[in-house]
C-alpha cells in the first residue's frame, strides 16, 4: 500500500519546481531589451579585456541539438527507471519508493514537453524573431530544468532510502 502524503508530496513537489523555476527566469528575462534564439557573436579585445559586440549571428542549430539529446537521455533514464523500481523484490521498500517515482514520472512530461516547446518556439522564432518572448523563454527553461531537478531529487532519494535499507539490514539477501 503506497503512502498517500508520500504521493501528494511528490505530486506537489512537481508542480512547484516548474514554477519557481519559471518565476525565477522570468524575473530576469522581462528586464531584457530582447529575448533571442541567435545571439550576436562577442570576442574579447586582446589590448583592453573589454567584450566586442560582432554583427554576426550564433546559430541556434547546433545547440537545438544537443538540447535535444540531453532530453532525450534524462527521458531514456526516468522511463527505463519508472519500468525497473516497481519490479524490485523488496515489497517493505516500494512505499518508500513512491515519491521518487512521482518525480521520475514529472521528469519525463516535462522534459518531452521541453523538447516540444523548444523545437516548436525555434520554428516560430525562425520565420518572426520577434515570437520569441521572454515568457516562451521563460517557459522552455523552467521545463528543461524542473525535469533535470526532478530526476536529481528523485535519485536522490531512491539512494537515501536504499542506503538506508542496506545500512540497517533491512534490504535483504
Amino acid at each position: 500500500m503506497a503512502l498517500p502524503g508520500t504521493i501528494w508530496f511528490g505530486i506537489a513537489m512537481g508542480l512547484v519546481i516548474p514554477a519557481a523555476f519559471f518565476a525565477f527566469e522570468y524575473s530576469i528575462e522581462r528586464k531584457a531589451a530582447y529575448v533571442t534564439l541567435t545571439p550576436f557573436k562577442r570576442t574579447r579585445d586582446p589590448q583592453t579585456g573589454g567584450i566586442i559586440e560582432g554583427t554576426e549571428e550564433v546559430s541556434f542549430d547546433p545547440r537545438h541539438g544537443h538540447y535535444m539529446k540531453c532530453a532525450e537521455v534524462l527521458i531514456t533514464l526516468a522511463s527505463a527507471s519508472l519500468v525497473f523500481i516497481p519490479t524490485l523484490h523488496v515489497s517493505s521498500l516500494l512505499p518508500k519508493l513512491a515519491f521518487s517515482m512521482v518525480l521520475l514520472g514529472f521528469t519525463v512530461v516535462y522534459a518531452l514537453l521541453f523538447m516540444a516547446l523548444l523545437t516548436y518556439f525555434y520554428e516560430m522564432f525562425l520565420f518572426n524573431p520577434a515570437s520569441f518572448t521572454a515568457l516562451r523563454s521563460s517557459l522552455v527553461f523552467a521545463l528543461g530544468f524542473s525535469a533535470f531537478f526532478c530526476f536529481a531529487v528523485a535519485y536522490l532519494v531512491l539512494s537515501i532510502i536504499t542506503g538506508n535499507a542496506i545500512g540497517n539490514g533491512s534490504l535483504g539477501h
